[in-house]
């Protein structure tokens, strides 16, 4: 009987599939949990503390050309992302209780990838969207959308200003994806 043995093959194949996405679900979530750990590790190694910057003298010419804050009030946060071989300063985060303000201290192309495929449009992107998400299920005020504006010079990145960013979890992530993207784009326009 074919039919028979067919709908035996196809129950097999069914069976197997089931099992091999429960192994990817498992996989995956082995997968974030990996990549969590290295986001901490990789922001703890990175990152130099405000209370640090104070005791390092900085030369008088890189404090001249620092922007002065969005908006008036002081930061609750401030961090450095450094280059990872080098130590060099690579842009300030100051983080207010609703914006996060990016300070690029190094000339950064915005056309360096992976700055606009992965940065913008995975990261920053991506957070606007699950805000968006948010606002049509109710969950959220409009006027609390994740935003973000970059401001460059003849294609040169000067700010990134975030707003309505939400939580620590949020900063943590923006800092550590910022510190790899632009560690990839120092690589990049050295190599150039």
């Amino acid at each position: 009987m074919i039919l028979g043995e067919d709908t035996k093959k196809l129950a097999e194949i069914k069976e197997f599939l089931e099992r091999r996405l429960e192994e990817l679900r498992h996989e995956e979530q082995l997968i974030e949990e990996m990549l969590n750990l290295v986001n901490q590790a990789l922001s703890s190694a990175s990152f130099i503390r405000a209370s640090e910057l104070v005791s390092r003298p900085q030369p008088a010419v890189e404090q001249q050309r620092q922007s002065p804050p969005v908006q008036k009030g002081e930061a609750i946060e401030e961090s450095v992302i450094t280059a990872t071989p080098t130590g060099e300063h690579l842009a300030r985060i100051l983080v207010y209780p609703n914006i996060i303000e990016i300070l690029f201290e190094k000339e950064f192309q915005s056309s360096t990838p992976p700055f606009e495929s992965f940065f913008l449009r995975k990261v920053l992107e991506g957070f606007k969207r699950k805000a968006e998400d948010s606002v049509a299920k109710g969950e959220k005020a409009p006027d609390e959308i994740f935003d973000y504006e970059i401001i460059q010079d003849k294609g040169v990145l000067k700010k990134i200003i975030i707003r309505n960013y939400g939580d620590k979890k949020v900063i943590n992530e923006i800092k550590s994806t910022l510190r790899w993207t632009l560690n990839k784009m120092l690589s990049r326009s050295s190599s150039e």
